[in-house]
Protein backbone atom coordinates (compact mmCIF):
# COMPACT_ATOMS: atom_id res chain seq x y z
CA UNK A 1 0.00 0.00 0.00
CA UNK A 2 3.10 2.51 0.96
CA UNK A 3 4.62 1.86 -2.38
CA UNK A 4 1.44 1.59 -4.59
CA UNK A 5 0.30 5.21 -2.47
CA UNK A 6 4.16 6.43 -4.05
CA UNK A 7 2.96 5.57 -6.96
CA UNK A 8 0.16 8.24 -7.40
CA UNK A 9 1.96 10.93 -5.14
CA UNK A 10 4.93 11.44 -7.11
CA UNK A 11 3.00 11.13 -10.97
CA UNK A 12 2.22 15.41 -9.61
CA UNK A 13 5.17 17.27 -9.26
CA UNK A 14 6.46 16.25 -12.81
CA UNK A 15 3.68 18.28 -14.28
CA UNK A 16 5.47 21.59 -14.01
CA UNK A 17 8.56 20.80 -15.70
CA UNK A 18 6.79 18.36 -18.20
CA UNK A 19 4.36 21.26 -19.21
CA UNK A 20 6.05 24.48 -18.67
CA UNK A 21 6.37 25.18 -21.92
CA UNK A 22 2.41 24.98 -22.26
CA UNK A 23 2.18 26.99 -19.11
CA UNK A 24 4.48 29.42 -20.68
CA UNK A 25 2.20 29.97 -23.85
CA UNK A 26 -1.37 29.77 -21.71
CA UNK A 27 -0.65 32.33 -19.25
CA UNK A 28 2.69 34.10 -20.71
CA UNK A 29 4.96 33.03 -17.82
CA UNK A 30 8.26 35.92 -17.91
CA UNK A 31 11.98 34.57 -17.71
CA UNK A 32 11.89 35.20 -13.86
CA UNK A 33 8.59 33.48 -13.61
CA UNK A 34 9.37 30.58 -15.28
CA UNK A 35 13.06 30.26 -12.84
CA UNK A 36 10.72 30.57 -9.63
CA UNK A 37 8.43 27.94 -10.59
CA UNK A 38 11.35 25.49 -11.28
CA UNK A 39 12.98 26.64 -7.77
CA UNK A 40 9.32 26.39 -6.08
CA UNK A 41 8.52 23.04 -6.23
CA UNK A 42 12.39 21.91 -4.67
CA UNK A 43 11.77 24.79 -1.55
CA UNK A 44 8.41 23.78 -0.86
CA UNK A 45 7.89 20.06 -0.93
CA UNK A 46 11.57 19.92 0.90
CA UNK A 47 11.85 22.09 3.30
CA UNK A 48 8.63 21.24 5.21
CA UNK A 49 9.72 18.17 5.31
CA UNK A 50 11.88 18.26 8.42
CA UNK A 51 9.31 19.83 10.59
CA UNK A 52 6.83 16.98 9.30
CA UNK A 53 8.86 14.60 10.30
CA UNK A 54 10.39 15.74 13.38
CA UNK A 55 6.92 16.45 14.41
CA UNK A 56 5.54 12.66 12.90
CA UNK A 57 8.45 11.15 15.05
CA UNK A 58 7.98 13.53 18.44
CA UNK A 59 3.53 12.64 18.19
CA UNK A 60 3.84 8.98 16.68
CA UNK A 61 1.28 10.11 14.07
CA UNK A 62 1.30 8.89 9.78
CA UNK A 63 -1.52 11.51 9.13
CA UNK A 64 1.15 14.00 7.06
CA UNK A 65 0.77 10.69 4.92
CA UNK A 66 -2.35 10.54 3.23
CA UNK A 67 -3.49 13.71 4.31
CA UNK A 68 -0.38 15.02 2.15
CA UNK A 69 -1.23 12.85 -0.56
CA UNK A 70 -4.68 14.36 -0.79
CA UNK A 71 -3.27 17.95 -0.38
CA UNK A 72 -1.00 17.60 -3.47
CA UNK A 73 -3.60 15.91 -5.64
CA UNK A 74 -6.27 18.44 -5.63
CA UNK A 75 -3.98 21.72 -5.97
CA UNK A 76 -1.58 20.38 -8.53
CA UNK A 77 -3.93 18.60 -10.43
CA UNK A 78 -6.06 22.40 -10.44
CA UNK A 79 -3.30 23.92 -12.29
CA UNK A 80 -4.87 24.29 -15.63
CA UNK A 81 -7.53 26.52 -14.49
CA UNK A 82 -5.04 29.01 -12.94
CA UNK A 83 -5.21 32.24 -15.34
CA UNK A 84 -2.22 34.42 -13.47
CA UNK A 85 1.04 33.42 -12.52
CA UNK A 86 0.06 34.10 -9.12
CA UNK A 87 -2.75 31.64 -9.01
CA UNK A 88 -0.10 29.13 -10.56
CA UNK A 89 2.13 29.66 -7.97
CA UNK A 90 -0.21 29.59 -4.88
CA UNK A 91 -1.33 26.03 -6.39
CA UNK A 92 2.14 24.94 -6.85
CA UNK A 93 2.86 25.75 -3.25
CA UNK A 94 0.22 24.39 -1.14
CA UNK A 95 0.28 21.11 -3.92
CA UNK A 96 3.69 20.49 -3.33
CA UNK A 97 4.21 21.41 0.22
CA UNK A 98 1.68 18.45 0.71
CA UNK A 99 3.32 16.08 -2.32
CA UNK A 100 6.50 16.57 0.24
CA UNK A 101 4.74 16.06 3.73
CA UNK A 102 4.19 12.63 2.15
CA UNK A 103 7.98 11.05 1.57
CA UNK A 104 9.75 11.30 5.36
CA UNK A 105 6.83 9.67 7.03
CA UNK A 106 6.43 6.94 4.22
CA UNK A 107 9.89 6.63 3.30
CA UNK A 108 10.17 5.57 7.24
CA UNK A 109 7.42 3.47 7.44
CA UNK A 110 8.83 1.33 4.11
CA UNK A 111 11.95 1.21 5.97
CA UNK A 112 10.44 -0.29 9.12
CA UNK A 113 8.25 -2.70 7.06
CA UNK A 114 11.52 -4.06 4.71
CA UNK A 115 13.70 -4.46 8.05
CA UNK A 116 10.49 -6.55 9.63
CA UNK A 117 9.75 -8.91 6.45
CA UNK A 118 13.98 -9.35 5.85
CA UNK A 119 16.21 -9.33 8.55
CA UNK A 120 19.32 -8.82 6.67
CA UNK A 121 19.44 -6.06 4.43
CA UNK A 122 15.59 -5.81 4.49
CA UNK A 123 15.84 -1.76 5.44
CA UNK A 124 17.46 -1.06 2.09
CA UNK A 125 15.13 -3.32 0.25
CA UNK A 126 12.07 -1.99 1.09
CA UNK A 127 13.19 1.83 0.75
CA UNK A 128 14.42 1.08 -3.07
CA UNK A 129 10.87 -0.46 -3.57
CA UNK A 130 9.08 2.77 -2.06
CA UNK A 131 11.83 4.55 -4.72
CA UNK A 132 11.22 2.88 -7.51
CA UNK A 133 7.32 3.35 -6.68
CA UNK A 134 7.69 6.66 -6.80
CA UNK A 135 9.73 6.72 -10.11
CA UNK A 136 7.15 4.67 -12.01
CA UNK A 137 4.76 7.67 -10.58
CA UNK A 138 6.97 10.09 -12.23
CA UNK A 139 6.94 8.30 -15.24
CA UNK A 140 3.09 8.21 -15.60
CA UNK A 141 2.82 11.56 -14.98
CA UNK A 142 5.12 12.85 -17.24
CA UNK A 143 3.73 10.92 -20.17
CA UNK A 144 0.15 11.38 -19.14
CA UNK A 145 -0.12 15.38 -18.23
CA UNK A 146 1.34 16.02 -21.84
CA UNK A 147 -0.98 13.89 -23.47
CA UNK A 148 -3.85 15.02 -21.97
CA UNK A 149 -2.69 18.58 -22.36
CA UNK A 150 -2.55 18.00 -26.32
CA UNK A 151 -5.70 16.00 -26.77
CA UNK A 152 -8.25 17.76 -23.89
CA UNK A 153 -6.23 20.94 -22.68
CA UNK A 154 -5.12 21.93 -19.21
CA UNK A 155 -7.91 22.35 -17.18
CA UNK A 156 -8.53 18.16 -18.36
CA UNK A 157 -5.36 17.64 -15.72
CA UNK A 158 -8.28 17.85 -13.00
CA UNK A 159 -9.35 14.25 -13.64
CA UNK A 160 -6.36 13.65 -11.69
CA UNK A 161 -7.71 14.37 -8.07
CA UNK A 162 -10.00 11.45 -8.42
CA UNK A 163 -7.06 8.62 -8.05
CA UNK A 164 -5.36 11.20 -5.38
CA UNK A 165 -8.25 11.09 -3.11
CA UNK A 166 -8.87 7.48 -3.51
CA UNK A 167 -5.41 6.23 -2.74
CA UNK A 168 -5.52 8.57 0.61
CA UNK A 169 -8.38 7.38 2.01
CA UNK A 170 -7.31 4.13 1.49
CA UNK A 171 -3.96 4.81 2.85
CA UNK A 172 -5.05 6.07 6.35
CA UNK A 173 -7.22 2.94 6.23
CA UNK A 174 -4.27 0.91 6.09
CA UNK A 175 -1.76 2.88 8.47
CA UNK A 176 -3.76 4.17 10.76
CA UNK A 177 -2.89 1.34 13.52
CA UNK A 178 0.64 1.43 12.50
CA UNK A 179 3.00 3.14 15.41
CA UNK A 180 5.10 5.50 13.37
CA UNK A 181 8.53 5.11 15.75
CA UNK A 182 10.19 2.09 17.09
CA UNK A 183 9.14 0.28 19.98
CA UNK A 184 12.54 -0.05 21.43
CA UNK A 185 14.04 3.81 20.53
CA UNK A 186 14.50 5.16 23.60
CA UNK A 187 16.68 1.41 24.58
CA UNK A 188 18.38 2.04 21.00
CA UNK A 189 19.30 5.80 21.40
CA UNK A 190 20.88 4.47 25.11
CA UNK A 191 22.82 2.75 23.61
CA UNK A 192 24.96 4.67 21.56
CA UNK A 193 28.06 6.11 23.26
CA UNK A 194 28.34 9.81 23.09
CA UNK A 195 31.64 9.77 20.97
CA UNK A 196 29.31 7.59 18.28
CA UNK A 197 26.70 9.58 18.38
CA UNK A 198 28.67 12.37 17.37
CA UNK A 199 30.34 10.48 14.32
CA UNK A 200 27.15 9.37 13.81
CA UNK A 201 25.67 12.98 12.83
CA UNK A 202 29.03 13.52 11.05
CA UNK A 203 28.44 10.77 8.68
CA UNK A 204 25.01 11.62 7.86
CA UNK A 205 26.01 15.51 7.36
CA UNK A 206 28.28 13.76 4.94
CA UNK A 207 25.15 11.91 3.45
CA UNK A 208 22.93 15.00 3.43
CA UNK A 209 25.35 17.00 1.49
CA UNK A 210 25.89 14.29 -1.02
CA UNK A 211 22.40 14.24 -1.72
CA UNK A 212 22.19 17.84 -2.20
CA UNK A 213 24.45 17.83 -5.33
CA UNK A 214 22.66 14.34 -6.68
CA UNK A 215 19.53 16.10 -6.39
CA UNK A 216 20.75 19.14 -7.40
CA UNK A 217 21.87 17.41 -10.69
CA UNK A 218 18.78 15.31 -10.75
CA UNK A 219 16.57 18.65 -10.77
CA UNK A 220 19.01 20.51 -13.20
CA UNK A 221 18.11 18.09 -15.92
CA UNK A 222 14.58 18.35 -16.83
CA UNK A 223 15.58 22.19 -16.95
CA UNK A 224 18.21 21.84 -19.63
CA UNK A 225 15.60 18.83 -21.24
CA UNK A 226 13.19 21.93 -21.63
CA UNK A 227 16.19 23.95 -23.07
CA UNK A 228 17.16 21.20 -24.99
CA UNK A 229 13.91 20.45 -26.71
CA UNK A 230 12.89 24.13 -26.66
CA UNK A 231 15.64 24.38 -29.03
CA UNK A 232 14.94 21.49 -31.70
CA UNK A 233 11.39 22.78 -32.21
CA UNK A 234 11.13 26.63 -31.79
CA UNK A 235 7.95 27.09 -33.43
CA UNK A 236 6.13 24.30 -32.17
CA UNK A 237 4.90 24.40 -28.49
CA UNK A 238 3.30 21.04 -28.67
CA UNK A 239 6.20 18.99 -30.10
CA UNK A 240 8.74 20.81 -27.50
CA UNK A 241 6.45 20.04 -25.12
CA UNK A 242 6.08 15.97 -25.76
CA UNK A 243 9.68 15.88 -26.20
CA UNK A 244 10.31 17.41 -22.94
CA UNK A 245 7.94 14.97 -21.60
CA UNK A 246 9.60 12.07 -22.79
CA UNK A 247 12.63 13.40 -21.85
CA UNK A 248 11.92 13.20 -17.99
CA UNK A 249 9.89 9.77 -18.52
CA UNK A 250 13.34 8.36 -19.90
CA UNK A 251 15.14 9.55 -16.71
CA UNK A 252 12.40 8.89 -14.64
CA UNK A 253 12.58 5.12 -16.27
CA UNK A 254 16.26 4.43 -15.41
CA UNK A 255 15.24 6.07 -11.52
CA UNK A 256 13.03 3.53 -11.33
CA UNK A 257 15.35 0.85 -13.09
CA UNK A 258 18.21 1.74 -10.81
CA UNK A 259 16.48 2.71 -7.80
CA UNK A 260 15.60 -1.34 -7.57
CA UNK A 261 18.74 -1.80 -8.27
CA UNK A 262 20.63 -0.14 -5.68
CA UNK A 263 19.78 -2.77 -2.74
CA UNK A 264 21.79 -5.18 -4.98
CA UNK A 265 25.12 -3.37 -5.68
CA UNK A 266 25.20 -2.06 -2.28
CA UNK A 267 25.29 -4.70 0.70
CA UNK A 268 24.94 -3.36 3.83
CA UNK A 269 28.35 -2.46 5.23
CA UNK A 270 30.06 -2.26 2.19
CA UNK A 271 28.47 0.73 0.68
CA UNK A 272 31.02 2.66 -0.23
CA UNK A 273 32.68 1.26 -3.22
CA UNK A 274 29.81 0.61 -5.16
CA UNK A 275 28.27 4.57 -4.36
CA UNK A 276 31.40 5.86 -5.89
CA UNK A 277 31.64 3.72 -8.70
CA UNK A 278 27.75 4.65 -9.19
CA UNK A 279 27.64 8.29 -8.96
CA UNK A 280 30.46 8.54 -11.42
CA UNK A 281 29.60 6.50 -14.22
CA UNK A 282 26.29 8.56 -13.70
CA UNK A 283 28.31 11.47 -13.88
CA UNK A 284 29.90 10.34 -17.08
CA UNK A 285 26.65 9.62 -18.59
CA UNK A 286 25.15 13.10 -17.66
CA UNK A 287 27.82 14.70 -19.18
CA UNK A 288 27.05 12.93 -22.57
CA UNK A 289 23.73 13.04 -22.62
CA UNK A 290 23.69 16.43 -24.36
CA UNK A 291 25.92 15.58 -27.04
CA UNK A 292 24.31 11.98 -27.87
CA UNK A 293 20.98 13.87 -28.71
CA UNK A 294 22.78 16.38 -30.99
CA UNK A 295 25.35 13.73 -32.74
CA UNK A 296 23.16 10.47 -32.67
CA UNK A 297 20.01 11.33 -32.73
CA UNK A 298 16.60 11.38 -30.42
CA UNK A 299 17.06 8.00 -29.30
CA UNK A 300 20.51 8.49 -27.87
CA UNK A 301 19.27 11.21 -25.80
CA UNK A 302 16.74 9.16 -24.43
CA UNK A 303 19.09 6.42 -23.74
CA UNK A 304 21.80 8.75 -22.06
CA UNK A 305 18.61 10.61 -19.91
CA UNK A 306 18.09 7.21 -18.58
CA UNK A 307 21.43 6.05 -17.74
CA UNK A 308 21.88 9.29 -16.30
CA UNK A 309 19.95 8.28 -13.34
CA UNK A 310 22.41 5.82 -12.50
CA UNK A 311 24.27 8.89 -10.39
CA UNK A 312 21.11 9.65 -8.15
CA UNK A 313 19.12 7.28 -8.55
CA UNK A 314 21.18 4.15 -7.47
CA UNK A 315 22.47 5.77 -4.87
CA UNK A 316 19.70 7.58 -2.86
CA UNK A 317 18.13 5.12 -1.83
CA UNK A 318 20.97 3.83 0.01
CA UNK A 319 21.75 6.80 1.49
CA UNK A 320 17.61 7.09 3.05
CA UNK A 321 18.71 3.53 4.50
CA UNK A 322 22.14 4.33 6.20
CA UNK A 323 21.41 7.47 7.61
CA UNK A 324 17.60 5.67 9.12
CA UNK A 325 20.32 3.01 10.50
CA UNK A 326 22.12 5.92 11.90
CA UNK A 327 19.53 7.41 14.01
CA UNK A 328 17.42 4.38 15.11
CA UNK A 329 14.29 6.32 16.78
CA UNK A 330 14.43 8.93 14.48
CA UNK A 331 13.97 7.57 11.04
CA UNK A 332 11.57 10.49 9.84
CA UNK A 333 13.61 12.72 10.78
CA UNK A 334 16.45 11.14 8.70
CA UNK A 335 14.85 10.51 6.09
CA UNK A 336 13.48 14.03 5.94
CA UNK A 337 16.77 15.01 5.63
CA UNK A 338 17.82 12.75 3.25
CA UNK A 339 15.21 13.09 0.92
CA UNK A 340 13.06 16.73 1.63
CA UNK A 341 15.79 18.95 2.91
CA UNK A 342 18.14 17.93 1.11
CA UNK A 343 15.94 18.23 -2.07
CA UNK A 344 15.00 22.14 -1.25
CA UNK A 345 18.32 23.15 -1.53
CA UNK A 346 19.12 21.33 -4.77
CA UNK A 347 16.03 24.39 -5.90
CA UNK A 348 19.56 26.24 -6.99
CA UNK A 349 19.59 23.95 -10.03
CA UNK A 350 17.79 26.87 -12.31
CA UNK A 351 20.24 29.26 -11.75
CA UNK A 352 22.80 27.03 -12.05
CA UNK A 353 21.50 26.12 -15.19
CA UNK A 354 21.09 29.89 -16.40
CA UNK A 355 25.12 30.30 -15.23
CA UNK A 356 26.40 26.94 -17.03
CA UNK A 357 24.85 29.03 -20.08
CA UNK A 358 26.87 31.96 -19.91
CA UNK A 359 23.97 33.88 -18.19
CA UNK A 360 21.29 33.83 -20.89
CA UNK A 361 18.08 33.84 -19.27
CA UNK A 362 16.03 30.09 -19.21
CA UNK A 363 13.49 31.71 -21.69
CA UNK A 364 15.74 32.46 -24.05
CA UNK A 365 18.44 29.76 -23.96
CA UNK A 366 17.32 27.67 -26.73
CA UNK A 367 18.80 30.15 -29.35
CA UNK A 368 22.14 29.50 -27.99
CA UNK A 369 24.83 27.55 -29.87
CA UNK A 370 23.75 23.89 -29.60
CA UNK A 371 27.10 23.15 -28.14
CA UNK A 372 26.75 25.69 -25.40
CA UNK A 373 23.60 23.50 -24.54
CA UNK A 374 24.82 20.59 -24.61
CA UNK A 375 28.34 21.50 -22.56
CA UNK A 376 25.87 22.63 -19.52
CA UNK A 377 25.38 18.91 -19.08
CA UNK A 378 28.85 18.37 -18.33
CA UNK A 379 29.03 21.33 -15.81
CA UNK A 380 26.22 19.08 -13.53
CA UNK A 381 28.05 15.85 -14.15
CA UNK A 382 31.00 17.81 -12.14
CA UNK A 383 28.62 17.83 -9.12
CA UNK A 384 27.84 14.38 -8.70
CA UNK A 385 32.21 14.46 -9.11
CA UNK A 386 31.93 16.46 -5.94
CA UNK A 387 29.08 13.89 -3.78
CA UNK A 388 31.52 11.66 -5.40
CA UNK A 389 34.63 13.38 -2.88
CA UNK A 390 32.11 13.47 -0.06
CA UNK A 391 31.48 9.92 -0.21
CA UNK A 392 34.89 8.66 -0.14
CA UNK A 393 35.46 10.18 3.86
CA UNK A 394 33.04 8.72 5.61
CA UNK A 395 34.09 6.23 7.78
CA UNK A 396 33.72 2.91 6.84
CA UNK A 397 34.20 1.14 9.83
CA UNK A 398 30.94 2.38 11.06
CA UNK A 399 29.26 1.78 8.65
CA UNK A 400 30.35 -1.98 9.17
CA UNK A 401 28.89 -1.61 12.53
CA UNK A 402 25.51 -0.30 11.67
CA UNK A 403 24.99 -3.15 8.90
CA UNK A 404 23.00 -5.32 10.78
CA UNK A 405 20.35 -2.53 12.00
CA UNK A 406 16.99 -2.86 11.24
Amino acid sequence: MVSGAHVVVDMYPVFFPSLMLALKAGIGLQAWQIALLYATGPIVSGTPQLFFAWASDRLDTRLCGWFGLALGAVCISLIGYAETFWTLWLLQVLGMMGTGMFHPIAAALAGQLGGAVRPAGGRAWGISIFYTAGMVGGFLGAMLCTRINAWFGLGALAWFIVPGLITAAFLRSATRTIGHRHENHRELHASIPPDEARLRWITVALLFFQNVLRFTVNTGLPVLFVIWAESRFPDSVSRATNLTGNLIAAMTVGMGLFGLMAQRVAPPGREKGPVIVLTLLGGFCVALTGFAGTHLGTWAIYIMAALSAIGFSAVVPTTISIAQRLLPGRTGLASGLMLGTAWSVSAVAPWLAKWFLGGTPIDRAFTLPTATIDFAFVWFALLLVAAVLLTAVMPGGLLKRIADHR
